[in-house]
């Protein structure tokens, strides 16, 4: 009886300790660059997928097109928030080809991904391809079908006809400014 008071409670310590770290056990999302057997398209800056984990062979994870606003919006930051209940420690991390240099646990069930680097403007322009791949371990973390929501702000994609404006703009004002400097003063 005393072995058990004392071992129990020790037992019980162990097992929660060790689900409060992430290891390479826990699921995982990671972002790359595309290559999958499933694929989807994106179509609204947040929208719910209903994604299979387990496909026979296919290990590539899960592509996705950016059509957002009829393919005129720029993604720099992705959230990726996991509906379907799962265990273990979930990670997030970047695979070779990432569109998206940053990766980050935002909350217990999400991962954002952001574009941070201003000199390369790292991005997914409209139509771009991206890849989310969720890693099972061998206990099988993640059950073999999730819902996902994905979750953007975007830099938007200027029209034709807002530049062409914003150019006929920019010389009006230069002839005007130029027309001006030309004028003697009078007096």
């Amino acid at each position: 009886m005393k072995i058990t008071r004392i071992f129990l409670p020790a037992g019980i310590l162990l097992v929660a300790a060790s689900g409060a770290f992430a290891d390479s056990s826990d699921p995982k999302v990671r972002m790359g660059g595309g290559g999958s057997c499933q694929s989807f398209t994106e179509t609204s800056l947040t929208q719910t997928f209903h994604v299979e984990t387990e496909t026979g062979g296919c290990v590539g994870g899960v592509d996705f097109t950016n059509e957002i606003n009829d393919g005129t919006v720029t993604l720099d930051l992705l959230v990726v928030n996991i509906d379907t209940p799962f265990m273990g420690q979930l990670s997030c991390e970047l695979a070779p080809g990432s569109p998206l240099n940053t990766a980050s646990l935002s909350s217990p069930t999400s991962c954002t991904f952001k574009g941070e680097d201003e000199e390369e403007s790292p991005s997914i322009p409209p139509g771009g391809l991206y890849n989310l791949n969720f890693l099972n371990d061998s206990s099988g973390s993640w059950p073999s079908f999730i819902d996902i929501t994905l979750a953007q702000t975007v830099i938007p994609t200027p029209e034709p006809a807002s530049v062409l404006f914003l150019g006929v703009g920019l010389v009006g004002l230069l002839l005007g400014s130029k027309s001006r400097g030309l004028r003697q003063p009078e007096g």
